[in-house]
């Protein structure tokens, strides 16, 4: 079970890294800021949402 957490705790984090990256480089392009904060929203949706989505379909269930 410690590890499952883990799991979660660095799904989460890779999650929070590509929002900042991806929002910076949509302000560096030229966007504005709010196009950047919903760009940086979206990618934290879907990268949390498929690693979430892969890692249950990977790590068996314990009971």
């Amino acid at each position: 079970m410690p590890n499952k957490i883990l799991y979660i705790v660095l799904v989460l984090l890779l999650a929070t890294v590509m929002t900042f990256v991806s929002g910076v480089v949509v302000f560096a392009l030229g966007a504005g800021s709010l196009a950047a904060v919903q760009t940086g929203g979206g990618a934290f949706v879907v990268v949390a949402g498929l690693g979430l989505g892969v890692l249950k379909y990977l790590t068996p269930t314990t009971t």
